[in-house]
C-alpha cells in the first residue's frame, strides 16, 4: 500500500497555500474527495490525489487559467472513467458467462443425483415391501 505524504513532503514549483488552494478547487469540482487528516490537522494526500494534482500543473502549462485546466481534467478523468466502465462491464458480463456456466453443471449434477437417489428409495422400498410380504405369509 502507498504511503500518504502532506502538503510540505509533495515536490512541485507550487508553495503550499497554492497546493491547499489547488486541492479545495479540486474537491468543489468532484474531482478529489476532501482529502484525510493528518498531526495537526495536515492534508494527507494518496497515490490518485498526487496524480491529480500533477495533471493538474501539467494541464495548467496548456491552459490560460486554473478553472481551464480543471475542466480539462474533468474532461479527461470523465473519458478515463467512460473506459474503465466499459472494460469493467466486459469482465463482469465474462464472470456472469462462467458462473452460469457452473450453474447449469450443477443444475445437472443435482438432477442427476436426485434421479439415482429416487431409484435408491423405490428399491429399498421394494425390498421392504418383498421382506415384509414374506414375513407376513410366515405367519398366515
Amino acid at each position: 500500500m502507498s504511503e500518504f505524504k502532506t502538503v510540505k513532503e509533495i515536490e512541485t514549483d507550487y508553495s503550499d497555500s497554492q497546493i491547499y488552494w489547488r486541492i479545495d478547487k479540486l474537491v468543489e469540482s468532484g474531482l478529489m474527495d476532501p482529502p484525510e487528516r493528518g498531526e495537526r490537522n495536515q492534508y494527507l494526500l494518496g497515490p490518485d490525489d498526487l496524480r491529480l494534482l500533477r495533471d493538474l500543473a501539467e494541464l495548467e502549462g496548456e491552459n490560460d487559467t486554473v478553472k481551464e485546466a480543471i475542466g480539462k481534467l474533468k474532461e479527461k478523468s470523465e473519458r478515463r472513467t467512460k473506459t474503465g466502465e466499459g472494460e469493467r462491464v466486459k469482465k463482469l458480463e465474462k464472470r456472469v458467462g462462467e458462473v452460469e456456466s457452473r450453474l447449469a453443471s450443477l443444475e445437472e449434477q443435482f438432477l442427476s443425483s436426485d434421479d439415482r437417489t429416487k431409484k435408491f428409495r423405490e428399491n429399498w422400498r421394494e425390498q421392504l415391501r418383498g421382506s415384509f410380504e414374506k414375513f407376513r405369509d410366515l405367519f398366515e
